[in-house]
C-alpha cells in the first residue's frame, strides 16, 4: 500500500463524514437495525478508535515496540456509544472526527517510505505499520458500508 493512497482514503473519510451532517438527528441516533447500533454511535466508534489509535500506538517509537493489548473492545465501544448518544451532539462529533482524520493524515505525511516496513506488536498481535494501516482502512469501509445501506434505505422512502 502506498503511502499517497493511504493519504487518499483519509481524505475521502473526511468528505464522507461531512456528508453524514445531512442526516436527520432521528435517524442519526436510531438504531440501524434492530439490536444494532445507531449511525452515530457507528461513527463515534470509529473516531474514538483513530484517537486511540494516535494517542497509544502512533505516538510511540514503533520498530520492533511492544505496546499494551488493545483495550477491551466490548467496553470501549459502549463508551464510543454512549458518548454518541449523551455527550456531544451530531455536528460536533463529525467536527471531531474530521480534526481527527486530519491528525492522521499530518502523521502519515511525516512518514518515509520504508517507515511503513516498521514492525511492532499491539498485546499479541504483530503488525508492519502498513498492516495497521490497512486494517484500520477495511475497518473504516465496514463501517461505511453498512451506514451507507442504512442512508440509502432511507432515501428510498
Amino acid at each position: 500500500m502506498q503511502k499517497e493512497q493511504i493519504i487518499d482514503h483519509h481524505e475521502s473519510f473526511k468528505v464522507w463524514l461531512n456528508e453524514l451532517k445531512l442526516i436527520h438527528e432521528k435517524e442519526w441516533l436510531q438504531p440501524m437495525e434492530e439490536g444494532k447500533w445507531s449511525i452515530a454511535a457507528n461513527v463515534s466508534h470509529i473516531i474514538k478508535w483513530d484517537q486511540y489509535s494516535l494517542r497509544e500506538i502512533l505516538s510511540q517509537p514503533l520498530e520492533g515496540a511492544e505496546l499494551p493489548p488493545f483495550p477491551d473492545f466490548q467496553r470501549f465501544n459502549g463508551e464510543a456509544e454512549e458518548y454518541a448518544h449523551h455527550v456531544v451532539n451530531q455536528t460536533a462529533l463529525i467536527e471531531e472526527g474530521i480534526k481527527t482524520r486530519n491528525s492522521l493524515i499530518t502523521y502519515v505525511k511525516g512518514l518515509s517510505d520504508n517507515d511503513f516496513h516498521q514492525s511492532f506488536k499491539v498485546g499479541d498481535q504483530g503488525f508492519t505499520l502498513e498492516e495497521f494501516f490497512e486494517d484500520f482502512m477495511g475497518h473504516d469501509k465496514h463501517h461505511q458500508e453498512q451506514i451507507e445501506e442504512v442512508v440509502s434505505a432511507e432515501k428510498a422512502w
